[in-house]
């Protein structure tokens, strides 16, 4: 069965029905009561044609000898269609306090008679009995189901309005988890159409635009390479030819070069991160020998400590992916530590945790959630001694999600620095 009511576009038709069919029953409760209203004036005509019957009666029985009442009372009932009957006072006991004007009695069988004092005859006349007449199932059963189409009429109104807004979400989260796939939903619409339309649109350009963002990134990425090898060459050779004076400016651009090929090397990164063909390599990884390999690589380029510290046996990951994400948060540590870094590696109820500490400076409270945004730093300067590129933090925020987890910074209790954590949660093959 489909889902009708799901996200915000459901509440807001779930609200829409439910104003209408509200609305809709306020209308039939005031019918009602306009009903009632016509049908007590109708009432109020019955008693006043009563009365009027019940006077003429009298008239006519008052007129002949009480020996003969009874006899003319069965001729007015035969002439009127409805048995007449004069009661002496002693044969009726009525309430003092009765509500009707025109009192009445229903025998067992539900028949109703009116009843009527004649104070000319010193007697009671009594008109009737007439058939009770009863409403039908048909009859009875005619308000529920009238206000049980109130609700049949509303949904069958706004189901068309249900459904196109789930064939649009449906596609919406589609494209959200491939950009490749855009919206196809016009079509199958019925309701909402022209919104649909738009929004296909709108989702196949943006699908074009990143599509061709992507490969113009990667292939400027490439072509750069090749020209850099080239210099790299050129440069290697001249550095034997030259003077100590010329090696020294060739040292200097050989480090540009590096700084340009790590930079392109970071980007393919982020890009292939970004793309929605990654396969994650789950593994259960032991943290011991992986944590020492990562440790090692980035230690060997710093001259800051760092420390690491294991409180969990294995850990279910990515071993690539993580070791980068490891990787990045080690090095941007380095860069603002004054001597120390330290790593902790552990585990709690259902999540695995990466704990990296340094002794810098810390990180402004204002910009703790920005710094995982690609291309942003908190100083803007790029001078390698004093950061990266701004992609380092961005791409541990992408590796922590594609594992289900997310990366967050905060102050560090014993170092005074920055202190970055990485969660992601325990999985169950």
């Amino acid at each position: 069965m489909k889902r009708f009511l799901i996200g915000p576009h459901g509440l807001l038709l779930f609200r829409s029905y439910l104003f209408l069919a509200a609305g809709l029953v306020i209308v039939a409760t005031v019918l009602d009561f306009g009903f009632d209203y016509l049908q007590s004036t109708q009432t109020s005509e019955e008693e006043a044609w009563l009365a009027s019957t019940f006077d003429l009666i009298e008239m006519e029985l008052a007129a002949v000898a009480e020996s003969e009442r009874d006899l003319r009372a069965r001729e007015l009932g035969e002439s009127i269609g409805l048995g007449v009957q004069v009661l002496r006072a002693d044969d009726v006991h009525a309430a003092a306090d009765s509500q009707f004007a025109i009192p009445t009695l229903v025998d067992a069988e539900g028949n109703i008679s009116h009843l009527r004092d004649a104070p000319t005859l010193n007697a009671t006349i009594r008109l009737g009995p007439v058939a009770q007449q009863r409403d039908s199932l048909v009859v009875r059963l005619l308000p529920p189901l009238f206000y049980l189409s109130i609700f049949l009429v509303v949904g069958l109104w706004l189901r068309p309005f249900f459904k196109d807004i789930n064939l649009i979400s449906s596609g919406a989260d589609r494209f959200a988890a491939d950009y490749r796939e855009p919206l196809s939903t016009a079509k199958s619409t019925t309701k909402l159409t022209g919104l649909a339309s738009n929004l296909d649109d709108m989702s196949a350009r943006l699908s074009g635009l990143i599509q061709s963002q992507k490969e113009l990134i990667a292939a400027l990425s490439h072509e750069m390479r090749t020209p850099l090898a080239r210099i790299r060459f050129a440069l290697a050779v001249m550095d034997n030819d030259g003077g100590d004076d010329l090696g020294e400016r060739i040292q200097a651009l050989n480090e540009d070069v590096q700084e340009i090929d790590d930079l392109i090397a970071t980007m393919l990164n982020y890009a292939r991160l970004d793309h929605p063909d990654l396969q994650m390599n789950w593994q259960h990884v032991p943290i011991t020998p992986w944590l020492t390999e990562t440790h090692d690589k980035v230690q060997a380029s710093n001259e800051v400590t760092i420390r690491t510290n294991v409180a969990s046996t294995s850990a279910r990951m990515d071993p690539r992916l993580m070791s980068l994400a490891l990787s990045n948060l080690l090095v941007n540590a380095c860069h603002y530590a004054n001597r120390e870094v330290r790593c902790t590696v552990g585990e709690k109820i259902g999540s695995y945790e990466i704990c990296v500490e340094d002794d810098g400076e810390g990180i402004p409270e204002s910009e703790r959630e920005t710094i995982f945004k690609a291309f942003t730093r908190i100083d803007d300067s790029r001078n390698r001694d004093t950061g990266g590129f701004g992609l380092g933090l961005a791409i541990v925020a992408r590796i922590a999600a594609l594992h289900g987890g997310d990366v967050s910074v905060r102050e560090s209790r014993e170092l005074g620095g920055a202190c970055f954590i990485l969660t992601w949660p325990r999985r169950v093959d």
